[in-house]
């Protein structure tokens, strides 16, 4: 996500940990810098050891196409044959093959999206609101708690689910603006960023914990089932600091995680067993910020700086990977040839 204007003397959590990013991007923040930046710009943990690169993660998966949007992404969901984005300045509705059919305004720091019913919902960090796909304001609601600064949300039958930075917890809403519950952690969620991932799958939950370097899963009535995930740097964990960003699963309730720091998209079994890497950084395009993700049919498809891009599974170059050796009958490859 491009940083937004911001008051030159106040900095959010956000603004500064993708100054720290930019300077991680080298491998590992210099001592005098980042203990400056660490004076300067708050308590958040400055990640200080260099990113080991994890080896035999090359990636199966090959780019078929883009859209490029006008301008930097916030995020995106799918809705049939729709790519619906999410920008600074509005919502941009593209077809498949990168034809905009529909264009509106909304107010700026979308921190998500999502789609039922040809309903479009935005995630800010105090309020939800929901559109039509025309652009018509349909319904909204504010945060039911003050402290709320909201990261990530995902749909489950009737109800939305929305990550809190604030709370560290999770909010439980009914799609038509009625709150329903509150979900803690039992091992307390540490949030030092916003990257509070959730999905939803099979009748559960899962979210990330990034300060613990894990993923956590729930009923949709909030019970807690278990967490899986390690910090480090090689395939399979998850390395640096406030690891996975963002997570969606395949049809089959294999959940899929997205990385930053050293970028990379990863398979694991719903209870946590690392399949493979699916992108690794040099197929993402590089840098050190998360892409999203999100999966339809037999397609991965991501969104970085201004573009979405669509991969498929190559045979070619899947050869020898994890990917490859993997016995599961993977929906991501049902209609692949090659």
């Amino acid at each position: 996500m491009e940083p937004k204007k911001e008051d030159s003397t106040n900095i959010s959590r956000k603004k500064f940990l993708r100054i720290c990013g930019s300077v991680i991007a080298g491998g590992a923040i210099v001592g005098v810098s980042g203990k400056l930046l660490y004076n300067k710009y708050g308590n958040q943990e400055v990640e200080r050891k260099a990113q080991a690169v994890p080896q035999g993660s090359k990636s199966p998966y090959r780019l078929l196409s883009s859209i490029e949007v006008p301008e930097w992404i916030d995020g995106f969901e799918l809705s049939g044959d729709k790519v619906i984005v999410a920008a600074a300045n509005g919502i941009y509705v593209y077809d498949r093959s990168g034809n905009l059919s529909q264009n509106f305004a909304v107010a700026s720091k979308v921190r998500d999206i999502a789609v039922k019913d040809e309903t479009i919902y935005l995630l800010f960090p105090t309020r939800i609101e929901a559109y039509n796909m025309e652009g018509d304001l349909v319904r909204d609601w504010k945060a039911c708690d003050d402290h709320a600064d909201y990261c990530s949300f995902a749909i489950a039958g009737d109800n939305l689910f929305v990550t809190d930075a604030g709370n560290k917890a999770i909010f439980k809403y009914s799609t038509d603006g009625s709150f329903v519950s509150v979900i803690s952690s039992p091992n307390d969620f540490i949030i030092p960023s916003y990257s509070f991932g959730i999905t939803a799958s099979n009748d559960r939950i899962y979210c990330s914990n990034p300060g613990r370097h894990q993923v956590e899963s729930y009923t949709l009535d909030g019970q807690y089932k278990g967490a899986f995930g390690k910090a480090g740097g090689a395939v399979g964990m998850f390395c640096g600091c406030c690891n996975p960003v963002h997570l969606t699963h395949t049809s089959n309730g294999e959940i899929i995680t997205s990385e930053k720091g050293n970028p990379r998209i990863s398979c694991y079994s719903s209870d946590g067993k690392f399949r493979s890497v699916l992108l690794d950084s040099k197929a993402l395009g590089g840098g050190n910020v998360a892409y999203n993700v999100r999966l339809d049919d037999d397609k991965v498809i991501v969104s970085g700086k201004n573009r979405i891009s669509f991969f498929q599974y190559d045979g070619a170059l899947a050869e020898g990977t994890d990917c490859s050796l993997c016995g599961l009958e993977c929906p991501l490859r049902k209609n692949v040839t090659i």
